[in-house]
C-alpha cells in the first residue's frame, strides 16, 4: 500500500488505511508525536488517501495525490504558526478556519484542514475551534498536529480520535535516510542516528547541517557536568551559548537534553536507554542521582521549553538554566 512510503508505525498505517478504505476515518483527528517524527507528511498522506480515486488510496500517481502531497490542492488547507511559540496559534486564525469550513469543497468529496502546531492554541482559540468540531459540515475533516495531546482542553480531546506516531528502530531509520538523502556516508548516517535515535526527521536535519548533531553533543556535555561537585563544569558547558549567534543552538538543546535525562531514568529503572549515544552518560547519571532528582531534571527541561516558547532573553535563559539544573540535583 502507498503508506509503505512512510517508514515505521505499521499498526497505525494499517488502521488509517483500513478506515480510509471503509469510509470510517473520524472527522476530527489529533496526530501526536515529537518534533521530526513525520506528522506533516503523515497528515498529507491521510489527505491524499481521502481524496484519491484509486483502488488503494493514496495511489501516489494520480493528479489529486500529486497535488495534495505537493501542497497544491484547493481542498486541503494547511495552517501553521509564524513564530512557533506558545499561544501563537491565534483565535482569528481559528475563526477564519471556521468560516471557510462552511464553504463547500471546490473539487472533492472532502475539505481537509491540517493544523500544524495546534497545541500552541490558547484556551480561547481552542474554544473557538470546539464550535466547529461539535457540529462540523459532513465534508469537513480536521487533522490537528501536536507534540503532546495534554495541551488540549478535555472538550477538544473528547471530540477527536488521537493517533500517535512513534520513533522507528535505528535500522529502519538508517534504511529511510539512505533512501531519502544522497551524499552522507554510512558512517555519518549512523553517527547521527546514534545521537538522536529513530527520529528520521531529526536525522535528516542533522545531516543537512542544522544544529541537531551539535545540540545532542552539547546535551551530553551538560549532563555529564552535573555529576561534578564543581559548578564551574556546568558553567563551562553552558559558555558556548553566551554569544548571540548561538541562539539557534540553545533552542535546539531542549529535546536532546531531555532525552539524556529520560534515558538516565530508564537505566535507573533497570531499562535500556532509547538513544545509544546516551548510554554511557545515562549510566553515570543513574548512578549519581536518585529517581526524584532525575524527575526534577526532566521537569527543568519542560520549563526550559516553555521559556524558549516565550522568547525569554538569551542571557537570562542561560542563567536560569544553570541555576535550575543545579537546584534539581541538590539533596
Amino acid at each position: 500500500m502507498a503508506f509503505d512510503t512512510f517508514y515505521g508505525n505499521d499498526i497505525l498505517k494499517n488502521t488509517v488505511f483500513t478506515r480510509i478504505k471503509t469510509g470510517t476515518l473520524p472527522h476530527a483527528i489529533i496526530l501526536e508525536g515529537e518534533k521530526g517524527i513525520g506528522k506533516k507528511t503523515f497528515a498529507r498522506l491521510m489527505a491524499a488517501g481521502l481524496l484519491c480515486a484509486g483502488e488503494e488510496p493514496p495511489c501516489m500517481e494520480c493528479a489529486v495525490c500529486r497535488n495534495v502531497l505537493g501542497a497544491n490542492h484547493p481542498d486541503v488547507l494547511y495552517y501553521e504558526t509564524e513564530k512557533h511559540t506558545k499561544d501563537n496559534f491565534k483565535i482569528d486564525t481559528v475563526r477564519a478556519i471556521r468560516d471557510i469550513a462552511y464553504i463547500a469543497p471546490n473539487q472533492s468529496e472532502y475539505k481537509i484542514f491540517i493544523l500544524a502546531e495546534a497545541d500552541l492554541m490558547n484556551q480561547a482559540a481552542q474554544n473557538a475551534l470546539l464550535k466547529i468540531l461539535e457540529e462540523p459540515p459532513s465534508y469537513a475533516i480536521f487533522i490537528l498536529l501536536c507534540e503532546k495531546k495534554s495541551a488540549f482542553l478535555e472538550t477538544i480531546l473528547s471530540r477527536c480520535t488521537v493517533y500517535r506516531l512513534e520513533r522507528v528502530s535505528n535500522e529502519t531509520a538508517f534504511e529511510a535516510v539512505k533512501a531519502l538523502l544522497n551524499g552522507p556516508t554510512d558512517e555519518e548516517i549512523q553517527k547521527c542516528i546514534d545521537l538522536v535515535g529513530g527520529n528520521i526527521g531529526l536525522v535528516l536535519d542533522g545531516l543537512r547541517g542544522n544544529e541537531t548533531i551539535k545540540a545532542n553533543e552539547k546535551a551530553i556535555e551538560i549532563a555529564e557536568s552535573l555529576t561534578s561537585a564543581y559548578e564551574f563544569e556546568l558553567l563551562k558547558a553552558l559558555s558556548d551559548f553566551e554569544n548571540p549567534s548561538s541562539k539557534k543552538l540553545l533552542y535546539a538543546l531542549c529535546e536532546p537534553l531531555k532525552s539524556v535525562f529520560r534515558d538516565a531514568l530508564a537505566v535507573r529503572c533497570e531499562s535500556a536507554p532509547l538513544i545509544e549515544m546516551n548510554a554511557g552518560t545515562a549510566s553515570r547519571l543513574a548512578a549519581a542521582f536518585t529517581k526524584k532528582q532525575l524527575f526534577n531534571l526532566l521537569a527543568v527541561c519542560d520549563d526550559f521549553k516553555v521559556k524558549i516558547e516565550r522568547n525569554m532573553n538569551q542571557k537570562l535563559l542561560i542563567t536560569w538554566l544553570c541555576a535550575a539544573l543545579r537546584a534539581a540535583v541538590e539533596y
